[in-house]
């Protein structure tokens, strides 16, 4: 006899299992833990409240995971350091170099003026002087003595001061003299310590020629210096789910900000050289370029900001700042926070200093001072308190500073790709550039050491 298996039988079967097992439950008969959870727990973990609102006064900051917090996406970047020196070279071009030596010439005009060491008796109104630079006269320079005046019978009845015709250079920075107007008793002893003026030459009907004059331009170099910074962001990091945006878009900003900073700090107090130093067990050859603040050529101020009480004083700066150095009308200070503070006090609003508007440059506000001297743009560089220098600042002249990069090798921010090769499953990036400051007619610049 054949025999038919009934899924509705099955079905049935199973019911009753079921049924079974919630009748013995509810008859003690088997463990309630089987069927419902233990006694009086609704979820696992959670927290029952009481006669009392969720929230409100039971809330606990710092145990509330529900509630979502208000995430700001943007991360702030802080740039608390400006790069005015670097801001004030990008007016200039960007020369080039394809050595890691930059030579560079700058002359100055021709001077005008020489001091006197000592003088040989004068004889028929001739003397030879002994001057600290003869290079600047030539034969038939009428000269002038300022310094020797009207006083009793040194110059010659009717004229003010001496003056004389230049008529040979018998040595190395001596010059013979014929004076023009010389007094009963002027003697050599006259003459020894004052300044000698050069002015126009004076020639015979018959000359058809006159001694040649040139000059050969001063030269000096620094080093280019490979300035370089590198990012990474892991491959997972990238796809993680993140409260802020913060990747390697911003990891590479953040980089050429801090790069930036390197590069204005190398240019500010650098030191030139060439060395081999040892990294890591391996000696590698290292080229470091010459910042403004270690430059032997520039010269140094230093003054007493305590005693810097009156517009008077701070023209007197002025006038160091712009006279005798062939600079341009219009120089930049970059002042630490004590000298800026000093500079702040003066008051300088008068007939011979008065502050004007205030003059950004490429996102830098200088404070505009003019004077009969020239104008100062002053403004305030958080580099020189970063540098322990809060008295401290530099006066440049823009049109005498320039940066030059080597050849191929200007800034660059370059993939590095450490995937394919099998280092490493990261983004890499390398921020770099190689590059160096030129220093030009080192006279038109300060370095202001206030104590």
């Amino acid at each position: 006899m054949k025999r038919i298996f009934s899924l509705r039988g099955l079905a049935s079967l199973v019911l009753l299992i079921v049924v079974g097992l919630v009748v013995g439950a509810i008859a003690g008969l088997l463990p309630v833990a089987s069927v419902l959870a233990a006694e009086g727990t609704v979820v696992a973990g959670g927290t029952v409240t009481q006669e009392a609102a969720t929230g409100g006064a039971s809330y606990d900051e710092g145990a509330q995971y529900l509630d979502m917090r208000d995430v700001q996406r943007r991360v702030e970047l802080y740039k608390p350091y400006q790069t005015p020196l670097l801001t004030l070279m990008s007016d200039n071009a960007i020369e080039s170099t394809n050595s890691w030596e930059k030579k560079y010439y700058a002359v100055d005009a021709r001077g005008l003026s020489a001091t006197i060491a000592s003088a040989t008796a004068i004889s028929s109104g001739v003397t030879t002087l002994t001057v600290d630079d003869s290079s600047a006269f030539t034969k038939l320079n009428t000269v002038y003595f300022t310094g020797i005046t009207t006083a009793p019978t040194l110059v010659a009845t009717g004229s003010r001061f001496l003056v004389g015709i230049i008529t040979g250079f018998p040595a190395a920075n001596q010059i013979t003299v014929q004076l023009l107007n010389a007094g009963t008793t002027i003697a050599n002893t006259d003459l020894a310590a004052e300044v000698i003026y050069r002015s126009g030459s004076a020639h015979d009907e018959m000359a058809a020629s006159t001694t040649a004059w040139g000059k050969l331009p001063e030269t000096d170099f620094n080093y280019v210096q490979n300035f370089m910074e590198q990012v990474e962001e892991s491959e997972f990091q990238q796809l993680m789910k993140k409260e802020a945006d913060w990747g390697i878009a911003q990891l590479k900003r953040m980089a050429i900000e801090d790069f930036k900073l390197q590069r204005e700090r190398a240019f500010l107090g650098g030191f030139k050289s060439v060395s081999r130093v040892n990294v890591d067990g391996e000696e590698k050859r290292i080229y470091t370029c010459q910042g403004i603040l270690n430059d032997s050529g520039v010269q140094t101020l230093t003054p007493t900001l305590a005693n810097l009480s009156s517009a008077g004083d701070f023209t007197t700066w002025l006038k160091t700042f712009f006279t005798g150095n062939n600079g341009s009308k219009s120089r930049y200070l970059l002042g630490g926070a004590d000298l800026i503070e000093a500079i702040e006090k003066v008051n300088v609003d008068n007939k011979r200093l008065t502050a004007k508007e205030v003059e950004t440059v490429h996102g830098i506000e200088f404070v505009k001072l003019v004077s009969t001297f020239g104008t100062l743009n002053v403004s305030y560089y958080e580099q020189m308190d970063l540098l322990g220098k809060p008295k401290g600042g530099i006066v440049v002249d823009k049109s005498n500073i320039g940066t030059c990069d080597l050849s191929g090798a200007g800034f660059n921010v370059r993939k590095i790709d450490k995937k394919s090769s099998g280092i490493a499953k990261v983004d890499a990036y390398a921020i770099e550039q190689t590059s160096t400051m030129l220093v030009k007619n080192k006279k038109s610049h300060y370095i202001i050491e206030g104590s």
